[in-house]
């Protein structure tokens, strides 16, 4: 009697171990399996409208939530200051206009009497060059006759005389042909003027342009269709410039990234075909994979001496492109096994 309840008692002990064992098993086959699983976080196309002008908000046409095109008016920006600008600017240039106009008749006659006055002048000098060269040829020839007593002293005086008129009137020329050559110079010094005053007027619209530049920026558009999600300011707030006033999400362009580790990056490649799960375990979408990070990011596993294991397994990051409104940014995925196209 006791031998069989000894043998009851080691076939329930038995059984029970082989319970425990096969429980073991499973329990690390379905750890094994979790640790395959690989998990990523979606992102979607998102940015923050800033203003590029500052002044006060008097008009906010959105909320959170609300749907907006490419080229809706977000808000619109106070433009008072501006616009004061603009006429004192259009102001500015009309009156640089006027001086360039004067500057260029200036130059134009004083350049036109300039150069007359200096062909005066040079004919004038030539004409008094050449009656200088025939009184001193006359004074040399009746002085040698005056030294022979050929001629009286007051026919020689007389020739003398013509002599120091020409060379006065010589010395008179040179002096007018100097003026006008400095009446060019002024010219010269009236272009340089004129020029002056155009680079102004140059810099006055290029001044023009950014102040209407800084007037269309007052409406602040969507840079493209999208959600807004979220709101930075209030109407009727001061703004400066670089101010956040809203973020919008483009909802057709999102993705989801997962961190690969190394020892499965050779299962993915560019332009493959991949089926995400949803964390409600029920919905899936499909991806294609768009880029595949050439720089690792982490280790997912560090070496270890329990498991034998002398380096750390780093990780790589792969962008799956979607494109689903579905997505959220911030939901996880679960890259499906066996389901890569």
């Amino acid at each position: 009697m006791k031998k069989i309840q000894c043998k009851k008692y080691v076939c329930l002990l038995a059984g029970v171990l082989l319970v425990m064992v096969l429980s073991s098993g499973c329990s690390l086959q379905q750890a094994g399996n979790a640790s395959d699983e690989t998990w990523g976080r979606s992102d979607a196309k998102e940015i923050d409208i800033n203003s590029k002008v500052a002044g006060r908000v008097i008009q906010l046409n959105v909320k959170e939530g609300d749907t907006v095109h490419k080229g809706d008016v977000i808000a619109y920006i106070d433009q008072r200051d501006l616009l004061a600008q603009k006429a004192q600017a259009e102001a500015n240039i009309k009156a640089l206009e006027a001086q360039v106009r004067q500057a260029d008749v200036v130059t134009t006659l004083k350049d036109s009497t300039s150069h007359s006055t200096l062909d005066t002048a040079s004919a004038g000098i030539d004409k008094a060059q050449s009656n200088l060269d025939l009184a001193e040829k006359d004074f040399n020839c009746y002085q040698e006759l005056y030294q022979k007593g050929a001629v009286s002293k007051a026919v020689f005086d007389g020739y003398k005389t013509k002599y120091e008129v020409a060379q006065a009137a010589y010395s008179q020329a040179q002096s007018g042909y100097a003026s006008a050559q400095a009446g060019l110079l002024q010219t010269d010094v009236n272009t340089a003027n004129a020029d002056a005053v155009q680079k102004k007027l140059e810099a006055a619209h290029a001044q023009l342009q950014q102040i209407e530049v800084s007037l269309d920026e007052t409406e602040i558009k969507a840079p493209f269709d999208g959600v807004i999600t979220a709101k930075y300011i209030e109407e009727g707030s001061m703004i400066s410039l670089g101010t956040p006033l809203v973020a919008v999400q483009d909802p057709t362009d999102n993705w989801v990234n997962f961190k690969v580790p190394e020892t499965r990056l050779k299962e993915f490649r560019l332009g493959q075909q991949v089926t995400l799960l949803a964390r409600d375990g029920k919905t899936k979408v499909t991806g294609t994979i768009t880029d595949i990070s050439k720089k690792s990011e982490f280790a997912t596993q560090r070496a270890t001496s329990e498991r034998g294991d002398d380096t750390d397994i780093i990780s790589f990051n792969i962008k799956v492109q979607v494109n689903d409104s579905f997505l959220r940014p911030g939901m996880r995925f679960r890259l499906l096994a066996g389901e890569a196209v």
